[in-house]
């Protein structure tokens, strides 16, 4: 039951990352599976130390504050995913590349992966092993860039929008709150 809660949450976490493995699809950039692993291994190494930053950080807290501190960090990145959504905000610098320089794929992965450390610090807090947090980050992160171009034919036809960002930010929330009940 732990894993598949970790696999929400770094779903959750991933629906940037899904919208930039989109956008590198349209703009017919591919992600060559060298810079997918480096973009992979660069989340899975974030969170991995985010996560052992919680624990450091639970050792000095009781339950009930790593329980709000985990709350409140969920329940934040559910609203921030809100606000983005409604912020058009638009990175249109990469339509001009065929294929994604190893130099991007650094600062692409950094980038996606600072969304991931609320959660994992918040993992961490609770006493959740670092190498189970970050193991869904790293399966998830190479399944977006793989599955991009498959998933561009059918996601343009619906024309969703910003509303996976939306649900999965009050999701995040959800499970954020849950989090102070178990």
């Amino acid at each position: 039951m732990q894993l598949i809660y970790l696999f929400i949450i770094a779903i959750l976490n991933s629906i940037d990352n899904i919208g930039v493995g989109a956008t590198y699809s349209i703009a017919g950039i591919k992600v060559k599976l060298s810079k997918n692993l480096l973009i992979a291994f660069l989340a899975f190494a974030v969170s991995y130390l985010a996560c052992l930053c919680g624990q450091f950080i639970s050792y000095y807290l009781n339950d009930n504050e790593c329980s709000i501190i985990s709350m409140s960090l969920l329940v934040l990145m559910g609203i921030k995913m809100i606000y983005s959504s409604f912020s058009n905000e638009k990175n249109d610098s990469h339509n001009n590349i065929k294929e994604l320089k190893y130099k991007e794929s650094i600062s692409v992965g950094i980038a996606l992966a600072l969304d991931d450390i609320s959660s994992s610090i918040s993992s961490g807090l609770i006493g959740y092993s670092p190498f189970i947090v970050s193991l869904p980050y790293f399966v998830i992160s190479l399944a977006i860039f793989f599955s991009g171009n498959y998933m561009l034919k059918y996601i343009n036809k619906l024309n969703v929008g910003n509303k996976p960002n939306i649900i999965a930010g009050i999701l995040m929330i959800v499970i954020g709150i849950s989090q102070f009940f178990d």
